[in-house]
């Protein structure tokens, strides 16, 4: 076969620079955007952010993970200082021996962030050059300082070690923790208590109390986690059956050229200074352009967010109806991506809370019947069944699937609801029965 080159014209996709500036401000959620306008006004003089007179609205996300009163002033009471430190300090009325202290020390630098020993006792002892049974001894000493728990190198150990420090002793806490753990961990507490003797409710009751200790005592003395304020980028709000979505300001901000350096532009400056004043008002022109286009896309998409989940904003969150990124690119003239790059890390205030945006695209609920269902309404209407269920006798996952077609006609199958109920972190009924 004979070889020869030849000339082929192609049309291939290409990004310009303002290109790629547009798609990469799509993506940023109002904190990167700022930052990054920030940056390049650095670098460019002409650039200069619109102040804003809308004062800041900043809602709160809870945390899911609360702590106890006395936990968190335990933790503010030492937030200078490591597990370490604290450690140390309350070692210095136990009058340890140079061994002791060499010990001692070895050991609350082998604890993780948990506050569980991380090395084997024995091994520390063969690193150290002591007996196991002087390292056993020192450690024991580690156990009773504060918080209880501190040097378990188990949940077992570190659980008992807690229940053996309250105030009144539970002498049948600890003998399931210390004998029956694994079972009682299991939840199996029929056959415990078989096994035991114990009634179930005199189980269910130690397994609440267990339930209040802290299965990782090293974290009361890391720094706590602030609380996170967000502030949305959109609110919807509802008034007289109408819904109105508006822009936050500060999310969508907006440049001007800088007024010391315009004159420059039409004066008759040095070339150097025209043509260094001709780039940057070249870059100024590009990010001006390209934040009025994120504006743009983000109002289209808001607005159709809103006219296709109406049903969600003016009726709550079971009505969420399903709804893909490609029904809505496909309405706007968009393609997939670029919808997906405008919702990320954006979120809206409703009249029901404040929700990502992304959360609005659900998908169809499986075997729903009506096709209308998403999958967000369904684990809405799952979880409101099992807040409203008779502890003592938990609805079972083919319960759940008849009631939702009895009282939403929504048809799933018991699967579906079983992998919805893991999904919103739901124990099966089994786990969730409390015993009288």
């Amino acid at each position: 076969m004979d070889m020869k080159l030849q000339q082929v014209q192609v049309l291939k996709p290409q990004l310009t620079q303002e290109l790629r500036q547009a798609i990469t401000l799509l993506s940023y959620h109002s904190a990167e955007l700022a930052e990054y306008i920030d940056e390049l006004s650095l670098e460019n003089p002409l650039i200069e952010r619109k102040e804003t007179d809308t004062p800041p609205l900043s809602y709160h996300k809870t945390n899911k993970n609360r702590i106890s009163r006395q936990e968190a002033g335990l933790q503010l009471s030492n937030l200078q200082k490591t597990l370490q430190d604290v450690l140390k300090q309350q070692s210095l009325d136990m009058n340890l021996s140079n061994t002791e202290k060499k010990i001692f020390n070895y050991l609350i630098h082998s604890l993780d962030s948990n506050g569980y020993l991380e090395e084997d006792v024995e091994e520390a002892a063969w690193r150290l050059s002591v007996s196991a049974e002087e390292a056993e001894a020192v450690l024991r000493k580690l156990q009773s300082l504060e918080p209880a728990g501190i040097g378990a190198r188990s949940l077992q150990e570190c659980i008992l070690l807690q229940l053996q420090r309250l105030p009144s002793r539970n002498e049948q806490a600890e003998l399931l923790v210390s004998e029956h753990f694994d079972v009682f961990a299991q939840k199996n507490w029929k056959a415990l208590s078989k096994e035991t003797g114990m009634p179930l409710h005199t189980i269910q009751d130690i397994s609440d109390k267990i339930a209040a200790l802290h299965p990782r005592p090293g974290l009361l003395f890391a720094s706590p986690e602030h609380d996170m304020y967000i502030e949305p980028d959109i609110f919807i709000t509802v008034k007289n059956g109408h819904i109105t979505a508006e822009l936050n300001s500060r999310s969508f901000p907006e440049i001007e050229l800088h007024p010391q350096y315009r004159p420059l532009l039409s004066s008759g400056a040095c070339q150097d200074t025209v043509s260094y004043l001709s780039t940057k008002y070249q870059e100024w022109r590009w990010l001006s352009r390209a934040l009025r286009q994120r504006k743009q896309t983000i109002t289209r998409i808001v607005n159709e967010l809103t006219a296709r989940q109406s049903d969600f904003f003016l009726k709550g969150r079971s009505a969420m109806k399903p709804l893909t990124l490609r029904e809505v690119a496909d309405c706007l003239g968009l393609h997939e991506s670029t919808i997906s790059r405008a919702i990320k890390g954006k979120t809206i205030q409703t009249p029901y809370g404040l929700f990502e945006m992304k959360m609005f695209f659900s998908g169809k609920a499986e075997a729903s019947g009506d096709g209308d269902t998403s999958n967000y309404a369904v684990k809405t209407h799952l979880e409101a069944l099992i807040q409203q269920e008779d502890k003592t006798k938990p609805l079972s996952d083919q319960k759940l699937a008849d009631l939702l077609y009895e009282q939403h006609r929504i048809q799933i199958s018991r699967r579906t609801v079983a992998k919805y109920r893991d999904q919103l972190n739901i124990p099966s009924s089994a786990a969730r029965k409390r015993y009288k």
